[in-house]
């Protein structure tokens, strides 16, 4: 009997061993998943708490000195114990310098920039999707985890109104610009050192072909090249001051420089091409392999925040490529008014290094 009853006891013993520690088997925690897959996008916040935290960030950045003060500002106030770096220049000498610098990078976070510049750099930058990816309007969504929009960018015709008048003729729009009254008293960025210049050739090519094939757009670049008469800026910055100083009667530029120039009183005014504008973005991205990630994530997450991005509105009248911020500038026209064509991305990824160049085998024939 007592054999029995041990027996019986043992078994029991086993079987509810058995039950617990089928009760308390813990499934495998969701943040475990390999999430080396790029379609499937980080989430902030968790991805962030994996990171090293150190107190400082440095930032390769393409924009203005206005907008850069703007950012050490705001940043000051929003993260005073982590120092941001500032480190100016063009987009295009930016690019060349993460490439130089791959390995050991010596900037976490590049921002500026066409789409173009961004898709070369691809392979050099760290995949990160914030939040804010959610607010952003839908036809401006990033199409790669490696970099983000941050801005609308609207090729612009910058005008100085008494130049103009004086030469005659009339702009409105891409064909007029090659109107011989204005050859010579034209100024563009040279493409080959500026994205905007880059992106307004890409608007050109998208505009003014006739069988929806770019490449068939040159005839028109080569009109307009005659034009210029010889003469080209290696900096952007140079347009909008070169027209807003009575140097030149027209450039082509980003709206908000235009803008500018008006709120300060110069007697400029924006013309927005009648055949077509393709409405493109600027950029930020995060430096592969850089030495501050977490911090460089909570500056994507800055630039890309309503505050900043309304402030951006509101100071520095750029578009944003949010669709909660107010932007309303007497006199200019709605985002939604404008005469938009489709921006071109598949073939401006393929053809960015080509472009460059036939523009100057077409520079160099003419001239």
């Amino acid at each position: 009997m007592e054999k029995r009853l041990f027996t019986l006891i043992s078994v029991l013993m086993v079987l509810a061993m058995v039950f617990t520690a089928c009760g308390t088997k813990k499934t495998k925690p969701i943040s475990s998943v390999d999430s080396s897959s790029s379609s499937k996008p980080e989430a902030s916040e968790s991805a962030k708490s994996e990171l090293k935290q150190t107190d400082r960030v440095v930032l390769y950045t393409a924009s203005s000195t206005n907008q850069n003060e703007m950012i050490q500002k705001m940043w000051a106030t929003l993260h005073p114990d982590i120092e941001l770096e500032l480190v100016s220049a063009g987009s295009g000498e930016l690019q060349n310098r993460i490439i130089a610098e791959v390995g050991n990078p010596q900037g976490d976070v590049m921002m500026g920039g066409s789409y173009a510049v961004y898709t070369a750099l691809e392979d050099h930058l760290a995949p990160y999707v914030s939040d804010n990816v959610q607010y952003i309007i839908p036809q401006f969504k990033p199409a790669s985890d490696k970099f983000t929009p941050i801005q609308v960018n609207v090729n612009t015709i910058m005008v100085n109104n008494k130049l103009l008048a004086q030469t005659g003729a009339t702009v409105d729009g891409w064909e007029s610009l090659t109107n011989p009254a204005l050859k010579g008293n034209i100024t563009f960025a040279d493409p080959s050192s500026s994205s905007s210049g880059r992106e307004q050739v890409v608007n050109m090519l998208a505009a003014m072909n006739t069988t929806s094939n770019l490449d068939d757009g040159w005839d028109f670049i080569e009109k307009f090249i005659k034009n210029l008469d010889g003469k080209i800026s290696s900096s952007s910055s140079a347009i909008y001051t070169g027209v807003a100083n009575g140097e030149y009667a027209v450039g082509i530029t980003n709206e908000e420089k235009v803008i500018e120039n008006i709120v300060n009183g110069a007697d400029v005014s924006a013309v927005y091409a009648k055949e077509g504008i393709t409405l493109r973005n600027s950029y930020c991205a995060i430096i592969k392999d850089c030495k501050n990630e977490y911090n460089a994530r909570l500056l994507v997450d800055f630039f890309t925040s309503k505050e900043y991005q309304q402030a951006c509105a509101t100071e520095l009248y750029q578009r944003s490529v949010r669709s909660d911020v107010d932007f309303t500038v007497e006199g200019i026209v709605a985002t939604t008014d404008l005469n938009a064509i489709e921006y071109p991305g598949e073939w401006v990824e393929k053809n960015s290094d080509a472009l460059k160049e036939k523009f100057q085998d077409f520079w160099t024939s003419v001239k």
